[in-house]
């Protein structure tokens, strides 16, 4: 069994997003799949699994609402890939989760306003026992690439690796996540192919289930 964390400093950097993009990748590779839901005030991932249930979308991906590490570590055998998304603002309980996981996943935006609360982030992660296990995504960018060059430098001189894929805004993607869908399961070819794309890099960093 792999615990993969979606961790972020602030709100709105794709968190929840890349989190039921790799849980449907996961699971489409026929592997058992929890998506451990640690924001209790948006349970995003929770309401995204009952409107998949609801519609009957295959392969099912099982998403609960957790609070605390303790009661996850109670919960997780028989899976082999635990997912959590924790809170929006990092706290002792996100610190905690980073540790316990194989991988942390850290998404943040181009702009230095994103960049910088995310590489301290980091930093601290790192500090108390992630060390090794993260790597930044950057997430919901624009079209930029200069804007997208200047943020992996930035990244790769405070040490830290970062996807080769990204996460862009695409307005096309967020219908699909109401309806109960994610990643390569969208109906635009072209939004597939993104999804597709970070999906195998994030399969990649995770390593054989």
């Amino acid at each position: 069994m792999r615990i993969v964390s979606f961790v972020g400093q602030k709100g709105g950097v794709g968190k929840s997003a890349l989190a039921r993009v790799l849980a449907v990748a996961a699971a489409r590779l026929g592997k058992k799949v929890l998506i451990a839901d640690f924001d209790l005030e948006q349970l995003s991932c929770v309401e995204w699994s009952a409107a998949r249930l609801r519609r009957g979308i295959e392969p099912e991906v099982e998403s609960r609402a957790f609070k605390s590490l303790k009661k996850l570590r109670k919960s997780v055998e028989g899976n082999d890939l635990v997912v959590v998304d924790t809170r929006g603002l990092a706290d002792d309980v996100t610190k905690d989760v980073a540790e316990e996981s194989d991988v942390v996943f850290l998404p943040t935006g181009t702009s230095s306003d994103d960049l910088r609360p995310t590489l301290a982030l980091a930093r601290r992660l790192a500090r108390k026992g992630a060390e090794g296990k993260i790597v930044l995504v950057l997430s919901r960018t624009g079209r930029s690439d200069r804007q997208m060059e200047m943020a992996r430098k930035q990244i790769d001189e405070a040490g830290f690796p970062a996807l080769d894929a990204v996460w862009p805004q695409r307005d096309g993607f967020q219908p699909e996540f109401d309806l109960g869908r994610a990643g390569s399961e969208v109906t635009n070819i072209h939004l597939k192919q993104i999804a597709e794309a970070i999906e195998n890099a994030m399969l990649a960093r995770v390593g054989r289930l």
